[in-house]
């Protein structure tokens, strides 16, 4: 009897799993800004769902600055405070961009901003927004597609990402 040695079957587990795993890709970024770009992100507001979600695009116009946000444990962040059309009105949504992964990403008022990343609920203390949109950057883990942002026509991050 032939035995396998405990590095090999964890590499063949590794190999596997890495088959197995979908590839992050390249979402297209949309040729304009209207509530159709925006559905699933308001159903996900009306639903008020709680949870994050994976590959959420979103896009509007700012209303106020971008601002920085306190560097944490993940470093520096800015904050792009974004009035989004959706079906029957629109939607104040913050876009959150990391300064290490993205580029520092900044936007006056009044700027066309789309953006592609993971969708999260909004607290009390981030009110009136009433969601967010960050990991706007090439995919960190699996199931995520690359994020962007794109800030009157100049896209984030600069360069192409890597499969993940």
């Amino acid at each position: 009897m032939r035995w396998i040695s405990a590095g090999t079957v964890v590499l063949m587990l590794f190999a596997a799993s890495c088959a197995a795993a979908p590839a992050s890709h390249d979402v297209p970024k949309p040729a304009a800004c209207d509530a159709t770009v925006n559905k699933p992100l308001g159903d996900l507001v009306a639903q008020e769902t709680m949870q994050p979600v994976d590959n959420v695009m979103v896009c509007g116009t700012t209303i106020g600055p971008s601002r920085p946000q306190r560097a944490g444990a993940h470093g520096g962040h800015q904050l792009i405070p974004l009035r989004a059309p959706v079906d029957g009105g629109s939607v104040l949504v913050e876009v959150v961009t990391n300064d290490e992964l993205d580029g520092r990403v900044t936007a006056p008022r009044g700027a066309t901003v789309f953006a592609y990343g993971q969708y999260f609920h909004t607290s009390r203390r981030q009110r009136p927004f009433k969601a967010g949109i960050h990991d706007v950057h090439c995919a960190t883990h699996r199931g995520a597609d690359n994020g962007w942002v794109v800030v009157n026509g100049v896209s984030y991050p600069r360069g192409s990402c890597p499969l993940y």
